[in-house]
């Protein structure tokens, strides 16, 4: 059974946590979390019951311990640019992959690296391009991100959950889950929303954000405000347990997106694995996640957000074959057991030497 050292990151929690899960089926593996918060997270987890299949070095013990532990290693699975771990399984011999969470990054730090890794992995098309020009000669694959389909489903009836979120039982609810950042274009949503309850009359709009840009946010606040005084729409800000969103996903009708960047675009695969039809900008990430443009709207233009969402609502059978069609999706390229399959191809590739292509 291959060895794996998993340094985790504090990008994108569910991915650094489902991964290894699923990792540990058929490899035995070591995560390194450094980040306190993302191990408050993962004891949350463990306490409930979604992990303990896999090893956990937490951020307390020291740098002799993590030694150790990348010692009996097969392969260092790094999810940043972490130029000291790098240099360190180099100077183990160990082959290292690198995955681009929080690109674009600078060239000079790629630069940094390069030498102590052995496979850079996009999680999308959209990333390996924009990226492989600044990485050089190095070896870049993609392996999408991959959702946990055990916890996303539709299983959840649409009633009690939103009962449990105190979210109107009749409405036709259009939800939001995104950080409220520049570059998550949250404002396109906020002038579409205008349009969709002029259009809809049950319509509920309902934003969810996470972290929070507060320049960006002080920016936007009168539309919110203006939004929220409509008596229809809903603004939560803080954090869910990684658990309880398909509780937040089950409640809506619509998932939007409007990222103006995006590596992947996570939340856009738990929504569509709970059966919830994606609507995006055709742009990022988001053609490859979707595979076809019915759903995707032009980017920045509010008004045509609005009106694939009015064409969802106002069409049940369209909407049911949207739904089921993205779930199937989902099943085909974005179990988290897949992706696990091609990471432990990769690995294997790497510790024989040998030409990984399965991506």
């Amino acid at each position: 059974m291959i060895k794996v050292y998993f340094y985790a990151s504090s990008v994108l929690a569910s991915y650094n946590l489902d991964l290894p899960k699923a990792l540990s089926f058929e490899a035995s593996v070591y995560v390194d979390i450094g980040h306190p918060l993302l191990y408050a997270i993962y004891l949350y987890e463990r306490l409930h019951g979604r992990y303990g299949t896999f090893k956990v070095v937490p951020p307390y013990i020291g740098r002799f311990a993590r030694g150790w532990v990348m010692r009996r290693a097969d392969v260092v699975h790094l999810n940043s640019l972490n130029v000291e771990l790098a240099k360190e399984a180099k100077k183990l011999g160990k082959p290292v992959i690198a995955v681009l969470h929080a690109t674009p990054f600078p060239r000079d730090a790629y630069e940094a690296i390069n030498d102590y890794v052995d496979v850079y992995v996009a999680p999308s098309n959209f990333t390996r391009q924009g990226e492989e020009v600044k990485i050089g000669s190095r070896r870049i694959v993609v392996i999408h991100h991959g959702v946990d389909t055990e916890l996303f489903n539709p299983s959840i009836p649409r009633e009690l959950a939103r009962r449990r979120l105190g979210i109107p039982l009749n409405a036709r609810v259009i939800l939001c889950n995104d950080r409220i950042s520049p570059e998550k274009g949250l404002e396109t949503f906020i002038d579409a929303a205008e349009h969709i309850l002029r259009e809809v009359g049950e319509a509920y709009i309902y934003i969810k954000g996470r972290a929070v840009v507060k320049h960006y946010y002080e920016r936007i606040k009168p539309s919110l405000k203006a939004l929220l005084k409509t008596g229809r729409a809903k603004l939560h800000i803080g954090w869910i347990p990684h658990s309880k969103l398909p509780l937040l996903y089950r409640a809506a009708d619509i998932f939007v997106r409007t990222s103006k960047y995006e590596n992947f675009g996570l939340g856009a695969v738990e929504a569509m694995a709970c059966g919830v039809p994606l609507v995006a900008p055709k742009a990022t990430t988001f053609p490859e996640i979707v595979g076809d443009n019915l759903t995707l709207y032009k980017p920045g233009d509010p008004v045509d957000l609005a009106g694939k969402v009015t064409m969802l609502l106002s069409d049940y059978s369209l909407y049911r074959s949207v739904s089921e069609r993205q779930l199937a999706r989902i099943h085909r390229l974005f179990r988290m057991d897949i992706v696990a399959k091609k990471y432990l191809g990769l690995y294997t590739s790497l510790t024989k030497r040998e030409s990984y292509t399965n991506y």
